[in-house]
């Protein structure tokens, strides 16, 4: 079976993102050997939109047979008893036996994002945080080589978020002003 790497984000399905937000959920359990580096930060996202929730940090990255599963690991994963975590798993991957592989991942300091941030435009930013992006191209903008239109669009992610904005301009030319923005700075050493 070939190992999974997880590098910048973990998709998980949107049922299970009031209990990531609240942190009744701090575990992932996946069928396979998957791995992550511990210490690495990652983007948690849930599907089926594809939107960046929240950002966490890899604690514990653990491989273990579904009968060696324990009610505290059912518990880290948001459920109550081994019985109904390996029933979902069950439901997700196909049935489960005992001797099959499943890894567990642990997040830590998960930190909700200020909005969902769709999953394209953070690939295309190279996983960069557009508020970070934005902030940092408005505070370095005389230097860089921009139009004012690149201004107006990041001034209002800045002012009233990249929904709004988005609402305002167009996804497209939201991300494209993000895009230049991004390589802009790259191009100028600052990020």
């Amino acid at each position: 079976m070939k190992t999974v790497q997880i590098r910048k984000f973990i998709l998980l399905d949107n049922k299970y993102k009031g209990k990531i937000l609240r942190g009744d959920k701090v575990t992932t359990i996946r069928y396979g050997k998957y791995e992550a580096k511990p210490g690495s930060e990652v983007y948690i996202v849930i599907t089926p939109s594809d939107t960046a929730i929240a950002k966490a940090r890899i604690k514990d990255v653990r491989v273990k047979k579904v009968k060696e599963l324990t009610t505290q690991d059912a518990q880290l994963d948001g459920f109550s008893d081994v019985k109904e975590l390996v029933r979902e798993l069950s439901r997700i991957y196909g049935e489960l036996y005992g001797e099959d592989e499943v890894t567990i991942i642990e997040f830590e300091d998960i930190r909700p994002l200020k909005e969902g941030i769709p999953l394209k435009l953070l690939k295309g930013l190279n996983y960069r945080d557009p508020y970070e992006i934005t902030r940092l191209t408005l505070e370095n903008f005389d230097r860089l080589n921009l139009g004012e239109d690149i201004r107006i669009i990041l001034t209002r992610i800045l002012e009233k978020g990249l929904r709004e904005a988005a609402k305002n301009f167009g996804p497209k030319r939201l991300q494209q002003a993000l895009l230049k923005a991004y390589h802009s700075l790259y191009e100028a050493g600052l990020i």
